[in-house]
């Protein structure tokens, strides 16, 4: 089975998990499929991460009118029509230069894994968990009988552990330590601070004390939609957010719902050679909602010349200029 194929087929098996209308046999048959090849079970996970990042723009009118209007005067199983949903949301999930790979449960000792610049990358542990690296990020995976735990280097990581009760799994990241069973996270390293989004489960954050380091303990547990900015200064802060949009990059997508162009266009910046430039305050004050694939400049800037937010004043091959319409 080619990759395409692989991709269509886990599309059409999410849909039909989302109908509610799956039998029995479908389920066992959806089991036997998955188990053929870890290939399989990556390629669902994938449609369903993509699925939860759309979320946040799924609701917004634009595209229920969109939806509505491509739906209208069609009758078809409930399944079919997610399976058009979900075929979508697989091809952009599995796009964007993300690719996989599956850890040799046999190798002995700690893994080091990196992404460049603009590469992002899926690593499968042996134990089933699964870790999305972004751009310039670095990871030390460590596996054996009675440990699982990864070291956060640099960078930023998304984790969908696997459940083990007996064997908890703990990233490592600066001074923090993130402690999961079987949950889904997001953990991000730069400039000395540490960055957690939890998606789903719960985890726990700490700062453990040792004999070099005697300092007050620090520690949180999370629950999902929560996000926790934890500074060098040990000034920690805990708030809801909304985290499917936070962990859509680990789909290829940078979900926004409600943000203002200035804050998309820095996000889009950082993953893209062509820069977004905004002088005008008031133009980086407009607000946007949509879903871009990462680092998709032009796109961004077709949509914004589209909702009438801005119009492209000069344009070089390394700069974008977005100016007041009119």
């Amino acid at each position: 089975m080619t990759q395409t194929s692989i991709r269509q087929t886990a599309a059409d098996w999410f849909a039909r998990k989302r109908s509610g209308a799956m039998t029995l046999a479908e389920a066992a048959e959806l089991e036997a499929w998955l188990a053929e090849s870890a290939d399989h079970q990556i390629a669902l996970d994938s449609v369903e991460l993509m699925w939860a990042a759309s979320e946040a723009i799924r609701g917004e009118p634009a595209v229920l009118a969109i939806r509505e209007a491509a739906l209208k005067g069609r009758k078809r199983p409930r399944w079919l029509v997610g399976g058009a949903i979900a075929a979508s949301v697989a091809a952009m999930a599995l796009g964007g230069g993300i690719y996989a790979q599956r850890l040799d449960p046999l190798t002995p000792g700690p893994r080091t894994f990196s992404t460049s610049d603009g590469q992002t990358s899926t690593i499968t542990l042996p134990d089933g968990s699964k870790v999305t690296l972004d751009e310039e990020t670095v990871v030390r995976a460590h596996e054996t009988k009675d440990r699982r735990s990864l070291d956060l280097v640099r960078g930023r990581a998304f984790f969908r552990v696997a459940k083990d009760p007996s064997r908890p799994f703990v990233v490592a990241a600066g001074d923090k330590t993130v402690t999961a069973l079987g949950t889904a996270f997001d953990v991000s390293l730069r400039d000395g601070g540490v960055k957690v989004t939890l998606l789903e489960g719960k985890v726990k954050v700490a700062t453990p004390t040792t004999p070099l380091a005697p300092r007050k303990v620090q520690s949180t547990e999370m629950t999902p939609g929560s996000q926790l900015v934890a500074p060098e200064d040990g000034s920690w802060k805990l708030a809801k957010v909304d985290a499917s949009q936070e962990v859509s990059w680990a789909a290829g997508q940078m979900v926004f719902a409600g943000k203002s162009l200035a804050q998309v266009a820095a996000e889009l910046n950082a993953r893209s050679d062509k820069k977004i430039v905004i002088d005008d305050p008031a133009v980086g004050r407009a607000v946007i909602s949509g879903s871009f694939d990462t680092g998709d400049v032009e796109g961004f800037v077709r949509a914004v010349e589209g909702y009438g937010l801005a119009r492209v004043g000069a344009e070089t091959k390394e700069r974008v200029e977005l100016v007041a319409p009119g």
